[in-house]
């Protein structure tokens, strides 16, 4: 994917003279949330799982947290991705219990989220609203993503930390390699005294802090959430996540990898439209055509992986 990458720059390049210096910090800009997300939705993939509520996550995380904002229960910057991180990270668990105890298939007790939390958004009786709009929230919250350092906004500082973060816990803590575990082999992971079940709370409850998160970024960027602002965008997360090169099948994957992915996504994104005329078609026929030779090539590699395992345990 790194590959394809660079050559998809150098072509783009090629057609648009100076697409990279105009486009660079866009580019880097427009990947930022899939990216944050990304990050949680990759420790759910390695244990074996997903979740498709992120966007509706993201979108209540956001509503709650404007309305705190503009009842002014809350003031300061810090405090709102606080709260959306928590309310994120809190039906995180509940979506970790249901699959794990409950013992029900990811993709449905996630389907059912996403419908729950996107109804909760414009009930007034209990969020007392049916949007969050620039007048709701502070001039002081809504100028700091207009903030830069050294040409770069801030939107994509906060990127780089959860990133490394969430790099550093997967490749060097005994918790974050839980994950690779579980999702490889859970009665393996068990018999050595992996918590297998709490493993994969815990991989929910951080794909709901980082959607949380997320949705607190989005309306920064925005200044207003609504139902439905964010559909479709755990498709682009997922997808960020096998280009790649994460394992659907739980066990294999890299942060790395999700960054090459998200930066793909929102490289297609922006240079369609400057290649041709049907930009949506087009933007989304490359990024389907990517998706599956990615799939394609994981299964093909995990196939010879376990035919040279073979081979060898032969051998001996």
């Amino acid at each position: 994917m790194f590959l394809i990458l660079i050559l998809f720059l150098a072509g783009v390049s090629l057609r648009v003279p100076g697409y990279l210096d105009n486009n660079s910090v866009n580019i880097l800009k427009n990947c930022s949330l899939n990216l944050v997300m990304g990050a949680g939705m990759l420790c759910v993939l390695l244990v074996g799982s997903i979740d498709i509520s992120v966007a509706a996550v993201m979108e209540l995380s956001a509503a709650i947290a404007g309305v705190l904002m503009r009842d002014g229960h809350i003031q300061s910057i810090g405090m709102m991705f606080v709260v959306g991180t928590l309310v994120g990270a809190v039906i995180g668990c509940v979506t970790g219990l249901l699959t794990s105890y409950g013992k029900v298939l990811p993709i449905i007790v996630t389907l059912g989220m996403m419908y729950v939390c996107r109804a909760l958004i414009p009930m007034d009786f209990i969020l007392g609203m049916n949007k969050i709009a620039r007048v709701d929230l502070t001039d002081a919250f809504k100028d700091f993503i207009l903030v830069r350092f050294l040409g770069i906004p801030v939107i994509a500082y906060i990127t780089v930390a959860v990133v490394l973060l969430f790099g550093i816990f997967l490749k060097y803590t005994r918790i974050g390699r839980r994950f690779y575990a579980v999702g490889s082999n859970p009665e393996a992971a068990r018999m050595r005294g992996v918590p297998v079940n709490g493993t994969k709370i815990l991989a929910h409850i951080l794909c709901g802090a980082t959607a949380g998160m997320a949705g607190i970024m989005r309306l920064a960027e925005y200044n207003a959430i609504e139902k439905g602002a964010c559909s479709g965008m755990e498709m682009f997360v997922i997808a960020a996540c096998v280009l790649g090169g994460v394992s659907v099948m739980g066990g294999y994957g890299k942060m790395i990898g999700v960054v090459i992915g998200a930066i793909l996504i929102a490289t297609i994104d922006s240079a369609i439209p400057q290649l041709f005329i049907n930009a949506t078609m087009m933007s989304e026929f490359f990024k389907g055509i990517l998706i599956l030779a990615a799939i394609l090539l994981n299964v093909f590699l995990r196939r010879w992986a376990e035919k040279r395992r073979k081979m060898r345990g032969n051998a001996r």
